[in-house]
């Protein structure tokens, strides 16, 4: 259950009504209790509307455009063979950033120079967007499809019913059976197909930031950080309550015998840390539904070790991380010299991940061209393991007159063998991706890039298992 608040009692203290601004989830069952859009209105009116109205919003290539969508129309192992499917992780966060990239340039431009219009609309949209595909909540529900789709495990995700302002939205239509054999083939997977929704939002986040700090994109997009990081601490941090028990067996309640209508997990991080505990526990031990057909898919808090509970609560705790990212309040970079030719950002992120957790410090440095560098903690049950990435972007190239520009990246770590939990030994892996862009007129941008990975757990790389893409898109913008 993806943001499982703790309803009930504000159901009693309203009378049996819980007021708008506490509005649904992105998965089943799930409620966001930052859906408080006001506060965040608020928040960006009184701190952020003085930065905004005087921010330089980046330098973009002379030849680039503000960039405004950046369409994935291939992704190649993801998308052919017949245990995979469209849309893969990589082309569902490029099409939502998109959706809010085109939106936001849209309702910002109608805004002209009201600042308080542009504001307010965005935020409006961004509430209503979480309903629709495909906003956050569709990618969220998506990313834990991929996992899903990379084992070859069909799924539904329901944001298609287009049930607006709904309480409960669920990745249905998945088998115990392939569940069954996802645990019991792929583990690390297991773990991963839990935390993987919230991974897609902070990954939406950092493309946004990114494409603001070094491409120049000037939309404002403070509503959408909000919503998804402030969204993402909860729901781990809501996992350790007893409110969450209770939903989980209305939901249970409601969904009665229909095997089809359940969610593939319940609450994502109850499931998240009791399959991370006991990866060789066979799925079938999780019980019998309370109706007496198929399996209880759902984690209780109460169904948790007191480790397990402990673990839980910490990573609650650590969430609170992700707060450390000047850009939610509108700050994506400053000018480190008087001639502002050195320009740096920072942000810092956690993520759950098939072993543990993460915690990565990003900096975002410019001068012409572009640096991206990630210092990576991995964390299990025993140790501490490092890792480091750097990416180069917009290097320019010449090759028969074109002028091409050229994205490099490079990533290299140690994690813990075989994505266990309970485990010292460690394992190299290292990360490769070359994007090769080719500028078409002022606005438009075609590009192909080719990336091999090892085995290993890679934020946005639905592969735990080594792996090789080679990917075709367009971006554009102006």
């Amino acid at each position: 259950m993806a943001g499982a608040f703790p309803v009930r009692k504000y159901r009693r203290a309203f009378g049996g009504h819980v007021p708008g601004v506490f509005v649904a989830c992105n998965d089943m069952r799930k409620v966001r209790p930052h859906r408080a859009w006001l506060a965040t209105w608020l928040l960006a009116s009184l701190i952020v509307v003085p930065h905004a109205a005087g921010q330089d919003g980046g330098a973009a290539s002379p030849k680039a455009g503000r960039p405004v969508f950046d369409l994935m129309l291939l992704d190649l192992r993801d998308n052919v063979g017949g245990q995979y499917a469209y849309p893969s992780m990589k082309q569902a966060l490029l099409l939502t950033k998109s959706f809010y990239g085109v939106a936001h340039e849209a309702l910002g431009a109608a805004a002209g120079d009201r600042l308080w219009l542009r504001i307010l609309s965005i935020s409006l949209f961004d509430v209503a967007a979480t309903y629709l595909p495909p906003g956050d909540s569709w990618l969220h529900e998506e990313w834990h499809r991929s996992v899903m789709n990379s084992r070859g495990i069909g799924s539904f995700n329901d944001v298609y019913r287009f049930r607006l302002f709904a309480e409960t939205i669920a990745v249905s239509h998945v088998k115990d059976a392939d569940l069954i054999r996802l645990k019991r083939d792929h583990p690390a997977d297991q773990v991963r197909l839990a935390e993987a929704g919230i991974e897609g939002q902070y990954a939406l986040v950092t493309e946004l930031e990114k494409d603001a700090f070094f491409r120049g994109a000037q939309q404002w997009h403070l509503t959408t950080y909000w919503l998804n990081v402030a969204n993402s601490i909860y729901y781990v941090w809501s996992g350790a309550t007893a409110e969450a028990d209770e939903l989980t067996d209305e939901m249970n309640a409601q969904d009665g015998p229909d095997v089809e209508a359940r969610d593939f997990t319940g609450h994502d991080f109850t499931a998240w840390v009791y399959d991370l505990h006991r990866p060789d526990e066979p799925y079938e031990a999780r019980g019998v539904h309370p109706s007496g057909v198929g399996i209880d898919r759902y984690i209780r808090y109460s169904d948790l070790s007191g480790e397990e509970q402990s673990f839980l609560r910490l990573q609650g705790r650590l969430a609170l991380l992700n707060l450390l990212d000047p850009n939610l309040l509108g700050l994506d970079g400053w000018w480190v010299d008087d001639a502002q030719t050195w320009r740096l950002g920072a942000a810092v992120r956690h993520y759950l991940t098939s072993f543990g957790y993460a915690v990565d410090a990003n900096a975002f440095l410019r001068r012409r061209l572009g640096l991206f560098l990630t210092a990576h903690l991995y964390r299990n049950a025993q140790r501490w393991f490092p890792g480091l990435e750097a990416e180069a972007l917009e290097l320019p190239l010449m090759i028969a007159g074109l002028e091409l520009r050229l994205d490099v990246r490079s990533a290299v770590w140690m994690q813990p063998a075989a994505q266990r939990f309970r485990t010292s030994a460690a394992q190299a892996g290292y990360l490769g991706g070359l994007r090769v862009s080719l500028p078409v007129g002022r606005h438009l941008t075609i590009y192909a890039e080719a990336e091999r990975k090892a085995a290993g757990w890679v934020a946005g790389n639905v592969h735990l298992d080594s792996a090789t893409a080679l990917r075709v898109g367009l971006r554009g913008g102006w």
